[in-house]
């Protein structure tokens, strides 16, 4: 199976979007995965112990910093944060990556960076509902306190009939560590509480995922995430 690696973006002339002061061009995901399975790379610790370079040739999607294991095969890079932007643009490795980089961060800007519109999900019953957890437009996703999420809603964009999580841990691993890749200068709060606020949103992805009928699957044996199954991901070499 190859990877899209080569593919350029496709940018629109419409709809724009108004980020602040400026009009920046927005992408419209393409259908390219449709049918297939995506494996999304995210920053736990457990990924420490899988051999993702198997993966090579597969749909691949790494988050934020996890482009450093998956230099040469993964298609896109999903961030929504425009500090960690602002710290790893400038890095070699970055430089060095194959794929392609997506954000949802307004005040990112970049050669050949894609922009999708965010749209954040509201937990709070009292401000006017919950939700949403997915965005059916292919030009926007749901993301705010997790990459992890908008990274998901790329590869629903994309076309994929299976999702299959890497590295989703959602907390720290047992000798204190919260990532597998280069530290981020920022702290987390203490304990799990960071991700406790990521996974409240998180979990709204899960329904609408089912209903379009995208299967999501989890391969990280340490997970607090209890609302997909689990397997390992040695099953999808």
């Amino acid at each position: 199976m190859l990877s899209d690696l080569s593919a350029g973006p496709r940018f629109k002339t419409r709809p724009r979007s108004f980020f602040g002061a400026g009009v920046v061009m927005i992408w419209s995901v393409p259908k390219r995965w449709v049918g297939e399975t995506a494996f999304v790379i995210a920053g736990g610790p457990s990924v420490d112990f899988e051999d993702v370079t198997k993966l090579r040739g597969r749909r691949v999607i790494v988050v934020n910093s996890s482009y450093e294991i998956a230099p040469d095969f993964a298609a896109y890079c999903f961030f929504g944060d425009l500090r960690w932007w602002e710290l790893h643009s400038e890095r070699p490795a970055f430089k060095a990556f194959k794929g392609r980089f997506v954000s949802c961060s307004r005040s990112a800007h970049g050669e050949g960076l894609l922009k999708l519109n965010r749209i954040a999900p509201n937990i709070n019953e009292k401000a006017g509902g919950i939700g949403p957890g997915l965005s059916l437009d292919p030009r926007s996703v749901v993301c705010q306190r997790t990459s992890l999420q908008g990274a998901m809603n790329l590869a629903f964009h994309l076309g994929a009939a299976k999702i299959v999580l890497v590295g989703a841990d959602m907390g720290r691993a047992a000798d204190g560590r919260s990532h597998h890749h280069t530290p981020h200068p920022w702290e987390n709060k203490p304990g799990n509480r960071t991700w406790d606020i990521q996974m409240t949103q998180l979990r709204l992805i899960a329904e609408p995922l089912e209903r379009f009928g995208v299967k999501v699957v989890n391969t990280s044996p340490v997970s607090r995430i209890d609302w997909w199954p689990k397997a390992r991901l040695a099953d999808f070499y």
